[in-house]
């Protein structure tokens, strides 16, 4: 009896037509997988991918269907309705290392690129109003499912710290931050960095 393994499906979505060859091109060792391209023009198409970006998400439980968004530094607003529709990968047309940046979205997804990391931040903080940062790190002591490690990580990530800075700060490779950061995400029962920063900051408000 044999039994077929699902490939995996990447679709790409770009404000930008002119970047699907340059993708193409750079991603080579994913050609195996099933590759998708969009191109929006408009909101309305935005929207409408989206919703089916939405119903995708709830119909496959694995990663094998992965959504990649390549739009603009400028267009925070959409990151945060991408975000709000389902999983997704999110990433800058405007980053001078593309291919890196899309490797490691599809890599570490769900991911977020560095540039809309920051706003989406200030917003999750600000709409919990959490008392002050340093309370955020204090409160970890009481969390002994963590390894300090583990702990350390939360408290840079709590700072905004990327993968990288963090790896730099505490002299690991990413690849073994990149490794800590999903058993975090295991650990807590969520999907994104985003949302680990949003089970300590509602903490915080307790």
């Amino acid at each position: 009896m044999h039994t077929t393994t699902q490939k995996e499906s990447i679709t790409f979505i770009m404000t930008d037509a002119s970047l699907q060859s340059k993708i193409i091109e750079g991603l080579i060792k994913y050609q195996e997988a099933e590759l998708t391209f969009h191109v929006m023009n408009n909101h309305e198409e935005i929207r409408a991918c989206l919703e089916l970006q939405q119903k995708e998400t709830k119909k496959y439980s694995s990663q094998q269907s992965k959504y990649i968004w390549i739009i603009g530094e400028e267009d925070q607003r959409l990151a945060k309705d991408i975000l709000s529709y389902g999983q997704a990968s999110i990433i800058a047309k405007e980053s001078s290392c593309l291919i890196k940046s899309m490797d490691q979205a599809i890599k570490h997804y769900p991911c977020l690129d560095l540039p809309f990391q920051k706003d989406i931040l200030e917003t999750v903080y600000r709409n919990n109003k959490p008392r002050k940062i340093e309370d955020l790190t204090l409160s970890l002591a009481s969390y002994k499912e963590f390894n300090q490690t583990e702990k350390d990580i939360i408290y840079y990530l709590l700072q905004g710290k990327t993968a990288e800075q963090i790896a730099e700060q505490t002299y690991n490779s990413v690849h073994t931050i990149n490794n800590n950061i999903v058993k975090i995400k295991r650990k807590l029962n969520v999907k994104s960095k985003v949302e680990i920063i949003t089970h300590f900051v509602k903490q915080n408000k307790k």
